[in-house]
Formats: structure tokens, sequence, C-alpha cells
């Protein structure tokens, strides 16, 4: 009788100190889910912070997508060969951002899978083509809607 009542104190226990622990304080920190490595090009890394773009994507990549595949622009290859040296365009097509969507994305990138960080005018040359170019599909609530349209 005395171990099933220590028994549920202790799992009324656990429980409380779940449910306290709401803010992760009692835990160890998490581990990234993904390590970060710099990107390559076949077997040489893509230019490091603050250097040239890619002028060529890596021999091994899995898409079909030539530079044409983006629409034309201001920045179009630049854009083109630095994304998808490590993903097709489909990708880029399906988003919708605004600039500091796109920037944020792009930082992400950056920290998150080692993408090589171009210089600030290529960057900003990038991020405004991709603003530009796929910028918010859906503006806010109830401006799309044709029964609100006069």
């Amino acid at each position: 009788m005395k171990l099933t009542i220590v028994i549920a104190a202790g799992i009324l226990t656990l429980a409380a100190l779940m449910l306290l622990d709401r803010a992760g304080s009692f835990r160890p920190p998490a581990e990234p889910l993904v390590a970060a490595k710099p990107a390559t090009i076949g077997s040489s890394p893509i230019a490091a912070s603050g250097k040239a773009l890619p002028k060529a994507l890596p021999a091994d990549v899995r898409h079909q997508d030539t530079v044409e595949t983006m629409p034309s622009g201001k920045g179009q290859e630049e854009t083109f060969y630095l994304c998808a040296a490590c993903h097709g365009t489909a990708l880029i097509k399906a988003q919708g951002m605004t600039r500091d969507g796109w920037e944020s994305t792009f930082q992400y990138m950056v920290d998150r899978h080692g993408m090589a960080d171009p210089d600030r005018a290529d960057r900003d040359l990038i991020v405004d083509y991709l603003a530009e170019h796929f910028p918010p599909r859906r503006r806010g609530r109830g401006q799309d809607n044709p029964f609100l349209k006069n």
C-alpha cells in the first residue's frame, strides 16, 4: 500500500515538474537539428563571407533548372547561381515574402546551412531581386475578397 502511494507521488511530482518546465529551463540546451557546414560547388567550398558569388552550378545538382527559369531582371544570374547551387528554383518560386522576409531567409540559410555570405552589395542585389519578383501573394485580410470591393 505504501509503495503505491510513493509511486503515485513520484508520478505526480514528475508531471508537476513537466508542467512547470514549459519554458524549458530545466532541460539542457537542444542540439541543432542540422550542423552548419560550408556549402560547396563540387568539391571546393563556395565563396566565404564577403567574397565573389558562384558563376556556375556544382556538378552534382539534382535539378534541371537554368538561369532562364527565373524571371528576367537585375540580379537574375546572381540569384540563380547562389540559390540553385543548393536547391531548385521551384522552392524559390513557391515563396512569396517581403524584402525583410527574404533578408531573414537569406540570413537563416547563411547561419543554418552554411551558405556563402556575399558582400553587402551582392546580398542586397539578390534580396532586392527576390523581393521584386517573389513578393507576398496575399494582401491583408479582406483586401482580396471580391465581395468587399466597390
